[in-house]
This record gives structure tokens, C-alpha cells and sequence, in this order.
């Protein structure tokens, strides 16, 4: 997953998640511009930019069931740390 998120990030590419919350629920398909990763408590945390929900949000590394990188590019909010 993370090999998948660093290339996109790179690329300037956004990415297609799949994605369970904490509370067990799936929104489907999310759009979103990689930018970073986070060690919280011993957890890997993503942080992208969700296009769907209009923010910057923080997605467990483990609770990522699918990811594909698509053919639509970004243009950087901040910076990249990949």
C-alpha cells in the first residue's frame, strides 16, 4: 500500500481508496491527493487530501482495503513528503 501512495504522491497523481472506518462503516471509493505519512502511537497513518469530503483527512494504513492510482493529477496544497 504504502509503495502505491508514495508513487502516486510522486507522480502528482490521485489515488482511489477503499476504505473502513474506525466504527466498522465503507463510504466506497474516495478520491484523494497523497501527501504524507504519519507514526502515531506505533500506527502509520496517510494523509491525503479527500476531493469527496472537501478536506485533509488521515487514513489507517491497515484499514485500507483497495488503492489505485489514477490518471488525474494534482496540483500540490502543500507540500509532498514522499
Amino acid at each position: 500500500m504504502k509503495e502505491i501512495i508514495i508513487e502516486a504522491g510522486k507522480r502528482l497523481n490521485t489515488i482511489l481508496i477503499d476504505y473502513t472506518e474506525k466504527d466498522g462503516s465503507n463510504e466506497g471509493l474516495r478520491e484523494v491527493e497523497p501527501y504524507s505519512f504519519r507514526e502515531k502511537n506505533g500506527v502509520t497513518y496517510f494523509y491525503g487530501f479527500d476531493i469527496n469530503k472537501n478536506g485533509i483527512r488521515g487514513f489507517l494504513i491497515n484499514s485500507i482495503n483497495k488503492i489505485e492510482i489514477t490518471k488525474n493529477t494534482y496540483s500540490p496544497r502543500w507540500d509532498v513528503e514522499f
